[in-house]
């Protein structure tokens, strides 16, 4: 069982902000650092940028801080009884800073978490250690995912924002020019490295995250082709039935009507 001591959401703390436990604290802490902060370890002080997740272990030297104004984090403070083991399958280093593309679940999981403390459910403590575990498990996955190479590109923060923006917005009319502008890079450039770090072309992403919200919605709305393909940013019907015969080996409209019969 995972207990939880305390915890806080969208924590605004005074600034300049030090915090120092010398001799460390008797449970776990993960702060989910949503601003610029600064870190010491083995004696240098170091500085946070957003998006970083600490987790320390029991009895660790705790140094952190901001010096900035507005400094933002979640934090919880948790124990593991009887299970301690749990941390031997994760890859979460203790006491170092990771820096992720994005900590919006884990702050979401901790939003829930804050609630549920606060909270009288019956079932409070299961709860507790269901939304803990998830945000382990899920922290977990996101460290596995990064890459020592992406890890310690000096290009990959501003290059993971552009593409996470790209994910969640492809219906944008996405070019290579205006994508090299926004990190300030030669197109050419541009190109080769969103392709060492990620694995995919640029406008390969664009395409297959557009044609995953195209599947999504035939599947589950009653949209027309037309508007569906505006929807999803393709200039006009045609463009965005050939693209998608060419990776499905259906029209839209048969893949809408082969999901329907399948699911009826």
């Amino acid at each position: 069982m995972i207990q939880i001591f305390n915890c806080g959401y969208e924590s605004r703390h005074q600034t300049p902000l030090d915090i120092r436990r010398p001799n460390g604290g008797t449970d776990y802490m993960l702060l989910i650092i949503k601003t610029k902060a600064f870190f010491e370890q083995n004696g240098q002080i170091q500085d946070i940028v957003p998006n970083t997740v600490l987790l320390y272990k029991k009895y660790s030297y705790v140094h952190y801080g901001s010096k900035y104004s507005k400094y933002n984090d979640d934090w919880i403070h948790f124990d593991i009884t009887e299970e301690e083991k749990l941390f031997d399958s994760f890859v979460i280093p203790f006491d170092t800073p990771i820096v992720l593309p994005s900590c919006g679940l884990l702050s979401e999981y901790t939003r829930m978490i804050v609630q549920e403390k606060l909270g009288k459910n019956i079932w409070k403590e299961q709860i507790l250690d269901s939304l803990m575990r998830s945000l382990l498990y899920s922290l977990d996955s996101m460290v596995s995912s990064i890459t020592s190479f992406q890890a310690t590109h000096k290009y990959y923060q501003c290059m993971n924002k552009l593409r996470m923006e790209l994910l969640n917005t492809p219906h944008k009319q996405w070019t290579v020019t205006h994508m090299a502008e926004q990190v300030h890079m030669s197109p050419s450039y541009f190109q080769h490295l969103y392709k060492e770090l990620f694995g995919v072309s640029c406008m390969q992403e664009v395409i297959q995250a557009r044609l995953k919200n195209a599947r999504f919605y035939l599947r589950t709305t009653d949209m027309s082709i037309q508007s569906l393909a505006l929807f999803c940013g393709y200039e006009n019907e045609l463009h965005f039935m050939r693209q998608f015969k060419k990776y499905e080996h259906l029209t839209p409209t048969q893949y809408r009507e082969e999901f329907r019969a399948k699911n009826s």
